[in-house]
């Protein structure tokens, strides 16, 4: 192949596979939760898609561990990218977003509040008289 048929047909296969790249992110709209990493993972891993505790996650987030969402429709987490999400630690909320699910991160879109989650280990024993 010519060094000038090469180049070009070098430079379609990259433009080909970055219009590939854009293609695996899907719109989505969930309800679930943003937590991190480490809070969240061992609960997704055994099933319990739920809150976890906002002031522990807020600790970790501002330590560098990666926040994540906490998805109840896909029942995983994902990494979420260049969002702050600390003003929406221990809210049920939806976002609409843009998923990868190869690389299982998401790009947050818009985030709606729906109420406070109230995670069971924040709030205080009910005593039975």
């Amino acid at each position: 192949m010519r060094p000038m048929a090469r180049s070009l047909a070098i430079g379609l296969l990259a433009l080909s596979a970055a219009g590939d790249a854009e293609s695996i992110l899907k719109s989505v709209t969930w309800t679930g939760w943003f937590s991190d990493a480490d809070c969240a993972a061992g609960r997704v891993a055994s099933g319990k898609i739920s809150a976890t505790n906002p002031d522990c996650a807020k600790q970790c987030i501002e330590k560098g561990i990666a926040p994540v969402f906490i998805s109840e429709q896909a029942k995983a987490m994902f990494t979420v990218k260049d969002r702050d999400v600390i003003a929406d630690l221990g809210y049920h909320v939806e976002v609409q977003a843009r998923l990868d699910e190869a690389a299982k991160t998401i790009e947050i879109q818009k985030v709606t509040q729906l109420g406070e989650a109230g995670v069971a280990c924040a709030r205080p024993r009910k005593v039975n008289f």
